[in-house]
């Protein structure tokens, strides 16, 4: 399996370095910076911190995406797969929405999302005549 680096900032004190579960998974698991439990009411979508800063390599780009577990219990990344691009240097934020019709609780530093790192091609726009 290919590795590459992937240089990160902690902006909280509570930040949790992304992490695989498993030698074999795609994705690393994202955490919530949050210190108090919050509450995502039905059709909500709110942005939430997860206080890390990541320098993703040239040629590259993160996708965050649901977790099973999350989904299971009705809380979805909303703009699932999310985009970070290698020129992205601020906080990485995980948009959750609640599709369930009861209020769901996410509990401080829980695990709400995954990301996976992938390659990128850059496509060049060629006008056809005619």
């Amino acid at each position: 399996m290919e590795r590459i680096g992937v240089k990160y900032k902690k902006l909280a004190a509570r930040a949790a370095v992304p992490e695989y579960e498993t030698r074999g998974a795609a994705g690393c698991d994202i955490c919530l910076t949050n210190q108090e439990e919050i509450v995502l009411y039905p059709n909500e979508v709110r942005s939430l911190s997860t206080g890390l800063a990541i320098m993703i390599p040239p040629g590259f780009e993160g996708q965050i995406r649901s977790r099973a577990g999350m989904a299971g219990k009705g809380i979805i990344v909303a703009n699932a797969p999310a985009t970070i691009d290698p020129d992205h240097n601020g906080e990485i934020k995980v948009m959750l929405l609640n599709v369930t019709d009861k209020p769901v609780k996410i509990l401080p530093g829980q695990k709400v999302a995954q990301m996976v790192f992938a390659p990128v091609v850059q496509a060049v726009f060629i006008e056809e005549e005619g």
